[in-house]
């Protein structure tokens, strides 16, 4: 390797180069991780020397950078390699922004001539210079980010392939950087090797990328990126000895404008022994003010301060001359070095002995840059000052002031400081321990922050605060809002509960800017989570309503009652808006009271069928005025009398009252009324007056008969039909005497009745005229239903009626006909066991059409005697009742056949005697239910008796020869037989010999067999 006599590389570079040529043997790029002031440059350098580049691309920031850089890389020496300077031209949009991140500098152009460097805006010249390069002497192309188009274009052109490109501060490229700037990581730039260094890698998330945002790249994008060769991070560095220790006061100053107040801020960095400072400020003018402010002030040690602000528009000599003034400040001066954005990243600067920040940095690359500044060693220094004044307003409690803007920029930074140095999570944790008295600073050995807040009363609170933000607890917090919405479905804890106010002090920090950028991306990429809670409420309610407007096919219908009571999606506690149709009203509300922005209003306009115009103008005026009128009165039922602006608001609502209860009410007007007035159950409420708004339309109706007829005695079942609707006067007017009968009419509407003209209280009653009733007998409650309301028709009917009455009273049926629905059920069952419908209609005694009406449904209500008939019938009845043809299973009746053979019945005897001819002829399956019927019966008649002894050339005597018989013998038999029958079985005989021998029935013998002369006495 070579390089040069004057620089060697120390211990930490060497590990470095090593590295890379580990990885970039199996890779063609890498990362290289080091922390700010270790010489990651020099590295650089080094390995382009190392694997001998012929064409090598350094790409940095700015072009204040691009100076330093060139100027490092001379510095190594040994190395003869031409330089050419790549930028663009001032007067393009390029050249603008590549000058705008550094703070508008400009490099003069004999600073790149001492450094035997040519600088061009033109790729035409790259081109030149790339075709033509000499091959005993390397070319090295030092640009911009801004300008790295312009190689690109260029090695195209030249057909030439990059030895190595060298981006620096590559945390640039990371996140939603510009397209331009990663032509540094594709092949627009061919290139063998590829090396990206930074201190500050950047990790990003795609998953709160919009779709109009370009992909969010992310540093540990290995396939973009490389793998990190090398890393060396604060905490190694400084524990290697590279770099100093560092120490962060957090201190109370007073206000002054906006910021803290320069001189009392300076005074605590005095205090700490500073000799050299860096201020850092969010504008070049607050830099320059700053500096203005202090300059010439003599400090309480007797140092004078030495202030001096400087800007990227600055000359080039003007800024080193600042910046010399750090390194050669006197014993009695305090060198301060104000600046916004030009000496924060990557620029190399004498050592100094701390860094203030002035105002909040916006990131924490720029905190961990900037803090850079103050971690380089120098003879005598052990500790870098990270010092960050804050203004604590009066008259505001300890949480209101640590949630104020004015703590912003503590928790940004001690963030930047926290991802920088390992060593600080350990510490913050530590925080909550510390029990340092108010106004004294914790003098913990080894201890990287203090804090001097004397205005605090609690300082506890603070402690528990610093945790919370930047302490692994947050994480933990974190993990519960997963498992919430695990288990919910949504990112929204309740109000008032403990992750509930967790979400909600997030919230307010992002809209301070107090929460750190990985944070924001972790609580975005939550399914759920929103910024704003209000405006992702709207936008789920309207995405409901455009949803189903989508679905109905002809667009949003607000007057079908059956959509606009459709529960609302996430309703705001206690908010009347709690349906479809409300929650369009409300829009059309706001849009008249103006309320409503042009982004709502255009959401709302693409929604299919929406309409502006659901209520018309004049409902419109008065909705609005009685939203106003409960808003001044507190309820929302103004008197008849009330006029409010013109608009006879009282008047209005009695006719919304009307057309409610005549149904001529929009559903649109009723959710607009019911979004400006309270709620139903709250003092105040729209009373609808149902009842008093009927009545004063029957009044109406009444007086309008009386008008046009000339009396008021209105017909049985009139109806009088007005403007609005239709009302069956007689019943009303029967009605209004019946109350008043009974005491129960309100004494203001008897006066109202008894001023129309014509009205009794009592009408005369009506003569019962017999009428023509053709066949049908006078009488009977048949001549009434036809018509005839003579008196013996009425007082039938009247029975009649009474009668249901005493039965209804007494438990039973209230009518002739009772539901069917119980013997429908008893029907159904008893077919599912195997009934027919026709063998139903025999076993209940009625027709089959009666029996399949009642199964199907098509009889709602039947005759109470057809429900008993079907509730008495069981499925054994059902079965003796089954049709004769019907076959059934001829297995018992075979059993019978074959018991009455076994006692010697002749087949033909049986056939004959069971009426089915002369010969047995059953098949042994089935038979015909006529058939088993008919040996079922024989078998019961003959019990079990045995055939009697044939006799020559006899017949078997028939049944009933055979029971006539028995008759006679029974007849016949005396004491004398009975004392023969018992001798025998006493001398052992069986029971048959002795029926046969004492002339007794087989039946008498046995019961005698038993000692039962009772039994026996009936047996015969």
């Amino acid at each position: 390797m070579q390089t040069s006599a004057l620089r060697e590389p120390r211990d930490h570079q060497v590990e470095a180069l090593s590295a890379l040529d580990s990885v970039l043997q199996g890779h063609d790029r890498a990362q290289l991780v080091m922390a700010c002031g270790t010489g990651k440059t020099l590295v650089g350098r080094w390995y382009a020397e190392r694997v001998g580049a012929a064409v090598s691309v350094v790409v940095v920031p700015s072009l204040n950078l691009v100076a330093q850089t060139l100027r490092e890389w001379r510095s190594g020496g040994g190395w003869p390699f031409q330089a050419l300077i790549t930028c663009s031209d001032a007067s393009t949009a390029d050249g603008v922004g590549e000058r705008a991140d550094g703070d508008g500098q400009d490099i003069a152009d004999s600073f790149w001539t001492r450094l035997r460097a040519r600088v061009t805006t033109d790729a035409a010249v790259v081109t030149t210079r790339l075709s033509g390069r000499s091959a005993e002497q390397p070319l090295v192309i030092f640009s911009t980010y801004h300008s790295l188009h312009v190689v690109a274009e260029a090695a195209r052109s030249a057909k030439v392939v990059v030895d190595i490109v060298i981006a620096d501060e590559a945390h640039t490229l990371a996140g939603q950087s510009r397209a331009d700037f990663r032509v540094a990581l594709d092949e627009k730039l061919p290139a063998k090797r590829r090396v990206f260094m930074t201190a500050t890698p950047v990790v990003s998330s795609n998953d709160d990328a919009s779709q109009e945002d370009s992909e969010l790249l992310s540093m540990d994008d290995a396939a973009r990126f490389g793998p990190v060769a090398y890393r060396l991070d604060f905490a190694e560095a400084i524990a290697r000895g590279l770099l100093v220790d560092y120490r962060v006061l957090v201190y109370e100053t007073p206000r002054a404008g906006v910021t803290p107040d320069p001189i009392a801020a300076l005074a605590v960095a005095a205090r700490q022994g500073v000799a050299s400072v860096l201020s850092f400020h969010g504008r070049v003018a607050k830099a320059r003010a700053f500096a203005e402010a202090i300059d010439g002030h003599r400090l309480e040690d007797g140092r004078t301060v030495v202030a001096r602000a400087v800007a990227g528009v600055d000359p080039t000599a003007q800024r080193e001359d600042a910046l010399e003034m750090l390194s050669s400040a006197r014993p009695d001066q305090l060198v301060v070095i104000s600046s916004a954005r030009c000496l924060s990243v990557g620029v190399d600067i004498p050592a100094v002995d701390g860094v203030l920040f002035a105002d909040p940095k916006n990131s924490d690359v720029d905190v961990i840059q900037s803090v850079g500044r103050a971690l380089r060693t120098a003879p005598g220094k052990d500790v870098g000052m990270v010092m960050i004044p804050v203004c604590v307003p009066a008259g505001l409690d300890d949480d209101t002031v640590l949630s104020s803007g004015d703590f912003a920029a503590v928790w940004r930074i001690l963030r930047g400081l926290r991802s920088m140095d390992s060593r600080l999570r350990a510490e913050i944790r530590e925080i909550t321990r510390q029990r340092s008295r108010r106004g004294e600073r914790d003098g913990s050995r080894g201890s990287h922050i203090e804090f001097d807040l004397h205005s605090l009363a609690e300082p506890e609170r603070f402690h528990a605060r610093v945790v919370e933000f930047l302490s692994p607890a947050w994480d933990l917090v974190l993990s519960e809002v997963h498992q919430f919405i695990a288990e919910h479905g949504h990112a929204r804890p309740g109000r008032g509960t403990r992750l509930g106010e967790w979400c909600e002090r997030q919230r307010r920090a992002h809209r301070r800017g107090m929460l750190a950028p990985e944070r924001v991306d972790q609580l975005s990429s939550l399914p759920g989570w929103t910024w704003d809670l209000a405006e992702q409420r709207w936008l789920d309610q309207w995405r409901q309503v455009h949803d189903l407007a989508g679905a109905a096919g002809q667009g949003l219908d607000v007057e079908d009652p059956q959509i606009a009571q459709i529960a609302l999606q996430r309703v705001e506690h206690r908010s009347a808006v709690t349906t479809v149709g409300r929650w369009c009203a409300w829009q059309r509300q706001l849009a008249r009271r103006g309320e409503l922005d042009d982004r709502r209003r255009l959401r709302l306009d693409h929604v299919p069928g929406w309409s502006w115009s659901a209520v018309s103008a004049e409902d419109a005026r008065a909705l609005d005025l009685l939203g106003e009128y409960v808003a001044w009165k507190g309820h929302a039922n103004p008197p008849a009398d009330v006029v409010e602006d013109g608009v006879p608001l009282g008047q209005w609502l009695n006719t919304v009252r009307r057309r409610r209860v005549t149904g001529a009410l929009t559903q649109s007007l009723l959710d607009e009324i019911e979004c400006v007035t309270p709620s139903r159950s709250a003092e105040g409420a729209l009373r609808w007056y149902r009842g008093a708004t009927l009545w004063l339309i029957g009044l109406e109706a009444l007086r309008q008969f009386v008008s046009r007829e000339g009396h008021c005695h209105p017909p049985y079942s009139h109806y009088e039909d007005l403007l609005d609707s239709s009302l069956p006067l007689y019943d009303w007017c029967t009605r209004q005497r019946h109350l008043f009968r009974h005491g129960h009419l309100v004494a203001a509407r008897a006066r109202l009745l008894a001023a129309v003209p014509g009205w009794q209280w009592e009408r005369e009653r009506a003569p019962r005229v017999l009428r023509d009733i053709g066949d049908a007998r006078h009488g009977t409650r048949t001549g009434y239903v036809k018509g005839c309301t003579c008196d013996e028709c009425t007082e039938a009917n009247r029975a009649k009626e009474a009668e249901r009455a005493a039965r209804a009273a007494a438990g039973g049926p209230s009518t002739d006909l009772t539901d069917a629905g119980s013997a429908r059920a008893h029907l159904e069952q008893l077919v599912g066991a195997g009934a027919t419908q026709k063998a139903l209609a025999r076993a209940c005694d009625l027709n089959v059409k009666t029996i399949v009406e009642i199964v199907v449904g098509e009889t709602k209500r039947i005759l109470p005697e057809t429900e008993s008939a079907i509730l008495a019938v069981t499925l054994a009845d059902v079965r003796k009742a089954v049709a004769p043809g019907t076959r059934v299973d001829a297995g018992p009746t075979w059993e019978l056949i074959d018991d009455m053979i076994a006692r010697n019945w002749p087949k033909s005897w049986i056939a004959r005697e069971a009426g089915l001819g002369t010969s047995l002829q059953l098949r042994r399956d089935t038979i015909t239910a006529a058939s088993a019927d008919r040996i079922a019966g024989l078998a019961r008649r003959l019990g079990t008796r045995r055939a009697p002894a044939k006799r020559f050339r006899q017949p078997v005597p028939t049944l009933s020869e055979v029971l006539a018989q028995e008759s006679t013998a029974s007849q016949s038999v005396d004491s004398d037989s009975y004392s023969w029958a018992r001798s025998l079985l006493q001398q052992g005989y069986r029971i048959e010999r002795v029926a046969e021998r004492s002339g007794l029935p087989v039946e008498v013998v046995t019961a005698l067999a038993g000692n039962d002369i009772a039994d026996a006495q009936v047996a015969s």
